[in-house]
């Protein structure tokens, strides 16, 4: 698994749950405990075995554990602003998601994301099919379209199975969306 991978689920459970949740989890796992360098590989065992650890111990499920850490990755700004270039409205990101392996390729080119297919039968619903599955993968894309959602200011229902993620848009205009500009504002004295 890409080391990003693996420094992203630590620094989530180290910034949303404390570092002693995280020292427990490396220690239950044979994980060196100040972490994953971000650049590197380990097997994909070891990120099943964290995450199962972490599920445990927060009394979850791994697929919850995993929705969560989606949720997360659409606070941070970073992958916010990445997300956000998909389109004005949520209906609009959603279509984007075809293209999103080949705008993660530009910021991390060694990280390999498998193809989406967005479908849609009727205005507002749409069903997204992984062209290879990754286990946990949807999982994650689950918790990301619902932070995106909220962002957007959308209420949706989503839900998960194995290799797809279905999407029913009740009320595209549902809240207030969060301010987004394409470039923060400079202040000029």
């Amino acid at each position: 698994m890409h080391g990003l991978v693996n420094r992203c689920i630590e620094v989530f459970l180290r910034s949303t749950y404390g570092n002693a949740l995280w020292q427990e989890v490396a220690a239950e796992t044979d994980v060196h405990p100040d972490g994953f360098l971000t650049w590197g590989n380990s097997p994909d065992g070891v990120t099943r075995s964290i995450v199962i650890a972490s599920a445990r111990r927060l009394d979850k499920s791994a697929g919850e554990l995993l929705e969560d850490v989606g949720a997360w990755l659409s606070r941070q700004e970073q992958i916010r602003r990445l997300l956000r270039f998909g389109g004005a409205s949520f209906e609009e990101f959603v279509e984007s998601l075809r293209e999103l392996p080949g705008r993660v390729k530009l910021v991390i080119p060694d990280l390999e994301l498998p193809g989406f297919a967005v479908l849609s039968d009727a205005r507002g619903r749409y069903r997204i099919i992984a062209e290879s599955h990754q286990s946990g993968l949807m999982r994650v894309m689950a918790g990301m379209l619902r932070g995106m959602a909220d962002d957007y200011g959308s209420l949706v229902i989503i839900s998960v199975a194995r290799d797809r993620i279905e999407i029913d848009v009740v009320l595209p205009d549902y809240s207030g969306r969060r301010r987004f500009e394409l470039s923060p504002m400079q202040v000029r004295p």
